[in-house]
């Protein structure tokens, strides 16, 4: 599902209102014509796009960590600058966002970045994967290893992990075009590696521990907003123990009800991918957490249901308080954290819930 967590507040604090119009920028109307590596590479040429992974690993005594990192790409004035415009005017900005869930320990920690591109201090290619942000940095190599490279002694987080694909990549929705309102821009296009191996070491309170596990990267890209009466969405990426991998997202309405497009994706064992639709898909909140900083009330326990694919899992918040309160940076909170389940097979992975703490309609 779409990272524009950040991008939301990067809109509202420095995008003038014409800006608002989809003028100048490419929408996704259709499932777009891929090439690669070209198109694991940034689109600037939309309005918004980003590259998010979250995993699990244990280091060697055992104890578990989940990770996310995700890099943001906005742009803010479409098209090359206009005869006589002040070259200093920032057309497009990145944010990058770091997160560690010290599951054992029951901490969440976590750092996020904002710069203007240009300059050196933040950019992409457009060649390949290959987004940084001050000295964080994502990179694809030649052989398809993706490289991840960040820390912030401040809060004493870091990543310095090796991704390994170990799926073919998946073209979310219509073949790469994922609809998510009833106006055909309503869309992105969304790929996804949904099982990866990773090693490398992590950071916390700054010391650095050898670890490994699994990991699973969304790469999205499109410029218009969701459909009216959408208040937030739940968002689901599952790796299954037998060997299937399932991604869910529900948009939820103002009145609670699931969106018609809601939508979802079984990858099979040998990488096959099916999509689902909202009727495909039972979720059902169990538990909840109530944040004492912010008073929002977030599901942390859920049964998932996919009866055509013998699905019934009871999943579970590895750390309920993974709430992350960007109020004075960004302007938005969320949750977002990993979890497991049981039922039918075992499972790992990570959930994002947003429009809790307040709706999120109108704001992208």
């Amino acid at each position: 599902m779409g990272r524009l967590i950040l991008i939301v507040a990067v809109l509202a604090a420095a995008v003038p209102a014409a800006a608002e119009s989809t003028d100048g920028w490419r929408e996704i109307t259709s499932p777009p014509e891929l090439v690669f590596p070209r198109d694991h590479g940034a689109h600037p040429d939309t309005r918004s796009e980003w590259w998010y992974v979250t995993g699990i690993v244990a280091d060697d005594p055992g104890r578990r960590f989940g990770f996310q990192i995700t890099f943001f790409r906005q742009g803010l004035a479409a098209g090359p600058p206009a005869p006589g415009e002040s070259a200093l005017r920032a057309r497009q900005v990145a944010a990058a966002h770091l997160a560690v869930a010290d599951i054992d320990g029951a901490r969440f920690l976590h750092a996020e970045r904002l710069r203007r591109s240009g300059g050196g201090l933040a950019g992409w290619s457009e060649a390949d994967l290959d987004v940084w942000l001050d000295d964080w940095t994502m990179q694809r190599d030649p052989g398809g290893v993706i490289s991840i490279r960040a820390r912030d002694a401040e809060v004493g987080i870091g990543l310095s992990l090796e991704l390994r694909p170990e799926k073919p990549l998946v073209r979310q929705g219509d073949a790469g075009y994922s609809r998510k309102g009833p106006v055909a821009g309503n869309a992105s296009a969304y790929l996804s590696w949904t099982r990866i191996a990773v090693a490398g070491t992590l950071e916390i309170d700054g010391r650095s521990r050898p670890v490994d596990g699994g990991a699973w990267l969304d790469h999205e890209w499109g410029t218009s907003q969701l459909g009216a009466g959408v208040v937030g969405w739940d968002w689901f990426s599952l790796r299954l123990d037998d060997g299937r991998d399932l991604m869910v997202y529900r948009l939820r309405r103002d009145d609670g009800s699931a969106d018609p497009f809601s939508s979802g994706t079984i990858v099979a064992a040998d990488g096959t991918p099916t999509r689902l639709e909202r009727d495909d898909v039972e979720i059902e909140p169990l538990e909840w957490w109530t944040s004492p900083s912010t008073g929002a009330r977030y599901p942390t326990r859920w049964r998932l249901l996919v009866p055509a694919h013998s699905i019934d899992l009871e999943i579970r918040a590895l750390l309920p308080a993974a709430e992350l309160d960007g109020r004075a940076t960004t302007g938005v909170v969320y949750w977002e954290g990993p979890v497991e389940a049981t039922g039918s097979t075992r499972a790992e992975g990570y959930v994002e819930l947003t429009g809790y703490a307040g709706s999120l309609e109108g704001r992208f």
